[in-house]
């Protein structure tokens, strides 16, 4: 394939019971602006694909068999990411973390042997994680809340499964009760925030294929 003219693709993650939540807007202005630069998207929308959270022994990683087979679901889920240029994870913080639905996601399906370990890795060079806070940032950030997430998604599992582009984006005060805030336009900053998530990959890609025109012409 031509470098010169591929045209990059994202796979969007997300999780949320409501598809018309706040959550879920995030995700359509995402889908938008990825087509919009010429991007291609897949989706997996956890709660609607009717996918299982729960870890059963089929899925429990073997530690000492890196060649174990999991589960049909897992291995078609794993093989759906490959192709892909960047993942774009989309969910509500709760209890300082990943709700249980994504977390069973990466436990089932970023599997070990599979998407890492025993030199496997995720097949794509970079993770965007955007997280939907419902406080304000002044206090999330004093009490290093953002740190700790930072460290959770981009040291403990992206590098972990060999991906070291990885970010998190907080879009702070979804709800709006600790720092006071016009709803309904503090939403639309939001969605724009995330947007800009797309914009500053999108500008990654295009660097990446202008180094590789230039080596071809050195």
């Amino acid at each position: 394939m031509d470098d010169s003219t591929h045209s990059p693709r994202i796979h969007i993650i997300w999780a949320h019971p409501r598809r018309d939540s706040l959550t879920g807007r995030v995700v359509n202005a995402i889908s938008t602006e990825a087509q919009q630069l010429g991007m291609k998207i897949v989706e997996l929308d956890l709660y609607r694909s009717g996918f299982d959270p729960v870890l059963e022994p089929e899925d429990e990683p073997d530690f000492t068999n890196p060649h174990k087979r999991y589960s049909d679901e897992v291995l078609e889920l794993a093989g759906s990411l490959t192709g892909s240029d960047a993942a774009i994870i989309v969910f509500p913080v709760w209890w300082y973390s990943l709700p249980a639905m994504l977390k069973g996601y990466i436990d089932r399906v970023w599997n070990y042997g599979l998407l890492y370990g025993n030199g496997k890795r995720l097949p794509f060079s970079a993770i965007r994680w955007v997280a939907l806070v419902g406080g304000g940032e002044t206090r999330f950030v004093r009490e290093h809340k953002d740190r700790y997430m930072e460290d959770l998604l981009n040291d403990g599992i992206a590098i972990y499964c060999g991906v070291e582009n990885s970010t998190v984006t907080f879009l702070y005060n979804t709800l709006a009760y600790e720092e006071e805030a016009d709803l309904s336009q503090h939403h639309q900053v939001l969605i724009e925030q995330a947007r800009s998530v797309v914009r500053e990959l999108n500008t990654g890609f295009s660097r990446n294929i202008e180094r590789v025109g230039e080596s071809a012409h050195a």
